[in-house]
């Protein structure tokens, strides 16, 4: 690969994202880092997005103290694999943020630490009972293109870990967790995930699923099935089923949910679920497509709109999005995209009064390979919701108070009931109990 640092041109901006449910095993660097390195862009990025989810178990997840050494293990992986696929001496990487909820982090990484004027952090929990089970973390990072230039922009990185399971309820229940997390994700600047002249990422294993009802629908699964033989597997067909049996892709079209928002073209098979250590699909699952990247799309084409003069369509361009399919260590195959986004960022889709406002998507989320890249669709609706998208009062109250409760009662709950230490504590407590009680009987 390249080592080449030159600046990124100042009308564009090279991203990397990366996803990657761990199953609760971690990383094992031995195998993550050749894998990994191979589907690094040729050309250095000026960022790179690292999303990880079930890093560590459910009991270190429950406490920053015990998780905080599993993300720590987690960056050094990281860099390790980016200085393996681009030279130890020549290019330096630096991580630049991270944020971790539970057993969720998200890593932003740039060889061009000097750009980065600002990294703002947030995250929310929406498991069990309010509980980092589930939920996300959030980067906001400034980018400022030269020193000599005055302008800046904002980049916002999510990474979510959704709740499981088929059916329509939990489907709706994503929706709403997509929606919520949105809106509670404060940074601290007086915008939570959506903000005014910010590109905007959603990525994480978001776990829409492609049957309603494993059950019911074996001919579904028998379809989905067939795509991990890729001998008999086109683009087209892999596009076909995605807009046949994905979820999200349906919840999008009837703007359930990510309204202002789109994804490059799905033309590789379902990522999960595995059986572990192999490229077949678990039978007592729906082959689905729970791993995502998403990102903001209301740019508009617009021509001569940098001061330097040079000429722009202003849109994104997506070089590749794809799954790491040689990745055996969990039961998900890990998702990435390789973007090219212009310094120009979207159209806002939240209005001042924190409401959020559909707008015309520069690409609709059709999943088919289009002639023209940069053909504007527009939505069916446009206008403004009753959507609120900025963190209330209650959210604050659960991010700060009930969450850290809940994660309390999880932790200590699985502490006593599935460690010795835990069980000969509550064994050493009873007999105390007995003490006293003698005593003061």
């Amino acid at each position: 690969m390249s080592s080449r640092t030159d600046t990124p041109k100042e009308i564009e901006l090279d991203l990397f994202l990366f996803t990657h449910n761990c199953g609760k095993r971690g990383i094992d660097s031995d195998v993550f880092i050749p894998k990994v390195a191979k589907i690094l862009p040729k050309e250095v990025a000026g960022l790179y997005v690292f999303g990880i989810e079930e890093a560590c178990s459910i009991m270190d997840a429950s406490s920053y103290t015990t998780s905080n050494p599993h993300f720590i293990a987690v960056n050094q992986v990281l860099l390790d694999t980016l200085h393996k696929a681009y030279g130890m001496s020549d290019t330096k990487f630096h991580t630049v943020g991270i944020c971790h909820i539970g057993a969720i982090g998200i890593f932003v990484i740039t060889p061009f630490p000097s750009k980065i004027t600002k990294v703002r952090s947030a995250s929310m929990g929406c498991g069990y009972f309010y509980s980092s089970m589930k939920g996300a973390a959030g980067l906001r990072v400034t980018w400022k293109p030269s020193e000599t230039s005055g302008e800046m922009v904002d980049l916002t990185f999510a990474d979510a870990h959704l709740s499981a399971y088929e059916g329509e309820y939990y489907c709706a229940k994503r929706n709403y967790e997509v929606i919520r997390l949105m809106r509670a994700l404060d940074f601290g600047d007086g915008y939570s995930f959506l903000k005014p002249n910010s590109h905007s990422f959603f990525m994480g294993d978001l776990n829409y699923r492609t049957t309603k009802d494993i059950r019911a629908d074996t001919s579904a699964i028998e379809e989905l099935t067939s795509l991990q033989d890729q001998t008999m597997t086109t683009n087209s067909s892999t596009e076909e089923l995605v807009q046949k049996y994905d979820e999200l892709s349906e919840s999008i079209r009837n703007d359930q949910v990510f309204m202002g928002f789109t994804e490059a073209c799905i033309d590789f098979p379902p990522t999960y679920k595995f059986n572990l250590g192999t490229a077949i699909y678990n039978t007592k699952r729906s082959p689905s497509w729970c791993d995502r990247i998403l990102y903001q799309s209301t740019y508009r084409n617009r021509h001569g709109a940098f001061k330097s003069g040079l000429s722009s369509s202003a849109v994104p361009r997506v070089k590749e999005y794809n799954s790491v399919k040689a990745l055996f260590t969990s039961d998900h195959q890990p998702v990435y995209l390789s973007i090219s986004i212009p310094f120009e960022p979207p159209e806002s889709i939240i209005s001042s009064s924190g409401y959020l406002k559909i707008l015309p998507n520069d690409q609709g989320i059709d999943h088919f390979h289009r002639k023209n890249s940069n053909e504007v669709i527009a939505d069916s609706a446009s206008g403004p919701t009753q959507i609120y998208g900025k963190s209330t009062k209650l959210d604050r109250i659960i991010r700060f108070y009930l969450t850290p409760l809940s994660d309390s009662v999880i932790g200590n709950g699985l502490w006593v009931s599935t460690t010795p230490s835990g069980r000969i504590a509550i064994l050493v407590g009873l007999l105390l109990l007995v003490a006293v009680y003698q005593i003061f009987k």
